[in-house]
């Protein structure tokens, strides 16, 4: 499985189905001078995290990928994906999703624009999570303090922040630096992707995985 950041809430996550290769998509943003979302990656699969779809960029998504932006369960070429939404957390369209993905034998939980912990319904949902996809910038999202309560609330075994500062955005978020600080002890881990096996998770120590945005 590869797992890259493309900026604010946007990941693509590329997984192993027999020999096809699946290609999901979470959050597309309308470009900015410093910050575009990448035109030509077709995804098979595009999750949005809140039901009103006119908060993304839907119309920059390449290619004709199945689209979730409900709660419930979906099998989509052999990736099993759980949009998770506490029906008691908040009211109306701004209550987010959570979704939890499954796929190469591993459970990736994706806690998109998420301001705020979740609640024992969402982590339940969630399942015993492999690698955690979190927001840790602050403004409408979770900030570095709340992500690392979070963090020790799901007990992943890899961490992937997100929605964090990056030079020249219009929207100011913390960075990825006072995050880990707040973490305490951060075992990081910088690159480019994460390229992660069943196998290669960790056994013991927390990884926290900074992607570059690509």
């Amino acid at each position: 499985m590869q797992i890259f950041w493309h900026g604010y809430s946007s990941v693509r996550i590329e997984a192993k189905y027999g020999d096809k290769t699946v290609t999901i998509m979470t959050d597309p943003y309308e470009n900015e001078q410093a910050i575009r979302f990448p035109r030509t990656i077709e995804p098979d699969i595009l999750l949005l995290s809140h039901q009103d779809r006119k908060k993304f960029n839907v119309e920059g998504v390449a290619g004709s990928p199945f689209v979730i932006s409900d709660p419930g369960e979906y099998e989509v070429r052999g990736v099993f994906v759980h949009g998770i939404q506490d029906p008691a957390a908040e009211e109306g369209l701004k209550r987010p999703l959570i979704f939890s993905i499954q796929a190469e034998d591993m459970n990736v939980a994706f806690l998109d624009q998420l301001g705020r912990k979740p609640t024992d319904y969402e982590i339940e949902a969630l399942g015993n999570v492999d690698v955690l996809i979190l927001p840790v910038g602050g403004g409408e999202v979770m900030d570095g303090k709340t992500a690392a309560s979070v963090i020790s609330m799901i007990e992943p075994r890899m961490v992937l922040p997100m929605h964090y500062h990056v030079p020249g955005i219009k929207t100011q978020l913390g960075t990825v630096e006072q995050f880990c600080g707040a973490m305490g002890v951060c075992k990081r881990q910088d690159a480019n992707r994460l390229k992660i096996a069943k196998k290669e998770l960790p056994a013991e120590d927390l990884v926290v995985m900074v992607v570059e945005r690509t």
